[in-house]
């Protein structure tokens, strides 16, 4: 075989990179969003908490403007 001539396995090596490509920059997005899904998670709950304790407060003093109210 003469030193230009191409062979299968080099055609397939040139058909797979691409792909090989491909491959690697999906994995390394998935692994990327996956770290801010996760850190938007967390954030997302602790959010949650302050809310439902700013809920938890607004009841309070629903009811204490109530008492006030019924007092007039």
């Amino acid at each position: 075989m003469s030193e230009g001539a191409v062979t299968k396995a080099d055609l397939d090596a040139l058909e797979n990179r691409p792909l090989e490509r491909l491959e690697r920059s999906e994995t390394t997005l998935l692994r990327e969003f996956r770290k801010w899904a996760i850190s938007f998670e967390s954030r997302f709950k602790a959010n949650q908490v302050q809310v439902d304790g700013f809920s938890e407060r607004m009841v309070s003093l629903e009811g204490c403007v109530s008492d006030l109210e019924r007092r007039d």
